[in-house]
C-alpha cells in the first residue's frame, strides 16, 4: 500500500466527514505538499457547505457561460477549499520553479496534503508565518473589488460587510486615498478593527439607518461607491440606496439565498447606480492590458507583509482536521467572536 492521508468530504449541505485515503502519486511535474494551515472561507465556502451553490443544482456552459438545468457541476461527496498553506515534501522529476522545503499557498482542498502541478502553487519566500499565508486568496479578493470599483482620490466609500474581507478593503482603501470610509455592520468586534484600520465611521445596518446616515456624512450626496462584501440581500438593497446619483455599487460577494427584499423601484430607477460584480477570476478590464492577474497577484503577496500584523489578528479559532466540523459551525451560526478560522495540521 501506497501512502496515506486524511481529507475532508462535504458529503450534503452542512455535512462532512473526515476520511482516511490513499494519497495520489505525484506525476513528473507535480508537487506534494504537506500541509500547515488552511483558511475555512466565511463567503464562498460556506455557500458550498450549506449547499445554496449554483453548482450543485446546475452546470455551467463554458462556451456561453450560462447556468444551466439539466445536470449539475458537482457531486456529493465531493471535496472543497482554497486556502492550504504548507511546504513541499515531494518533487516529481520535471517540477520547476520550486524546491523541497518551500513554504507555498494552493488553491487546494482541506487536508493533510494536496498532490497539484508545480506550476499552480504560490511560493510565499520568506513568509516567516504560515498562518498569514492563508490570506492570500483573500487579499486578491479584497484588491480585485477595489480595482473594480476603480475609485478617484478623495472619494467617499462605504464598506458593506467588516468580515476579513471588508477588513482588508478598508485598509486598501484608506492606502489609496479615499476620504472618508464608511463601515457597516452590525457585530462590534467588526466595527472596532474597521476603526483601527482606517474607517472614518462605523454604522450598525439597519438601526442606524444607513443610507440616510451616509448623506448626512457626505454633504447630502451620498458615497460614491459602496462596496457590498457582506452577501447579503438586504445590504445589496441598501448598498442600492446608499450611492449618491450615478454612484457605483460594487458586489463583491457571492450571494446565496432568495433577493425577495431587493427593490428596483425607488432609488434604483431614479438616481441610476451603476452595480458591478467583482470576481476574482480576472481583473478589471478598463484598468488596461497591463493589468493581469499575475500582477494583481504579486501585489496582494506584497501586502501579506504590509499588513502582517492586521491579518494575525482576524484569526481568532484554530481547529485540527479532525474538529474541522466545529469550525464550519461557528461561521455557519454567525458567531460574533468569530472572524478567521484556520485548520491546523500542525497539532
Amino acid at each position: 500500500m501506497g501512502a496515506m492521508t486524511r481529507s475532508l468530504y462535504f458529503n450534503g449541505p452542512r455535512s462532512l466527514t473526515i476520511e482516511d485515503e490513499p494519497l495520489r502519486a505525484a506525476g513528473p511535474e507535480d508537487v506534494v505538499i504537506e500541509a500547515l494551515v488552511s483558511g475555512i472561507s466565511a463567503g464562498t465556502e460556506l455557500n458550498v457547505f450549506r449547499g445554496l451553490a449554483p453548482q450543485w443544482r446546475q452546470h455551467m456552459d463554458p462556451a456561453t457561460r450560462l447556468f444551466l438545468d439539466g445536470g449539475a457541476d458537482w457531486n456529493w461527496p465531493a471535496r472543497y477549499g482554497y486556502a492550504m498553506v504548507g511546504r513541499i515534501v515531494e518533487l516529481g522529476s520535471a517540477a520547476t520553479g520550486v524546491k523541497l522545503g518551500d513554504l507555498v499557498y494552493a488553491y487546494a482542498p482541506h487536508g493533510r496534503h494536496a498532490v497539484l502541478s508545480a506550476k499552480a502553487v504560490i511560493p510565499l519566500g520568506d513568509l516567516d508565518d504560515a498562518e498569514l499565508g492563508v490570506f492570500f486568496s483573500n487579499l486578491n479578493t479584497a484588491y480585485n473589488g477595489v480595482l473594480d470599483a476603480n475609485l478617484p482620490l478623495g472619494a467617499d466609500v462605504v464598506v458593506s460587510g467588516l468580515g476579513v474581507i471588508g477588513q482588508i478593503v478598508t485598509r486598501l482603501l484608506k492606502r489609496g486615498g479615499a476620504r472618508t470610509i464608511i463601515g457597516v455592520d452590525g457585530i462590534d468586534l467588526r466595527r472596532d478593527l474597521a476603526l483601527k484600520g482606517g474607517a472614518d465611521h462605523v454604522l450598525r445596518p439597519g438601526e442606524d439607518k444607513v443610507a440616510q446616515r451616509v448623506r448626512e456624512l457626505t454633504e447630502g450626496r451620498g458615497a460614491d461607491a459602496v462596496i457590498e462584501v457582506s452577501g447579503a440581500a438586504p445590504a445589496l438593497n441598501e448598498a442600492i440606496r446608499t450611492v449618491g446619483f450615478n454612484g457605483l455599487v460594487v458586489a463583491m460577494s457571492w450571494y446565496g439565498g432568495t433577493f425577495e427584499s431587493l427593490s428596483l423601484s425607488g432609488e434604483f430607477h431614479h438616481n441610476r447606480p451603476r452595480i458591478v460584480s467583482s470576481q476574482v477570476g480576472s481583473v478589471n478590464p478598463f484598468l488596461g492590458p497591463l493589468w493581469s492577474v499575475p500582477r494583481r497577484a504579486q501585489i496582494a503577496r506584497e501586502f501579506l507583509d504590509v499588513y502582517s500584523k492586521d491579518l494575525k489578528g482576524f484569526v481568532t479559532h484554530r481547529v485540527p482536521l479532525q474538529d474541522a466540523a466545529r469550525g464550519y459551525q461557528l461561521l455557519d451560526q454567525g458567531s460574533p467572536e468569530v472572524m478567521q478560522v484556520l485548520i491546523d495540521y500542525r497539532s
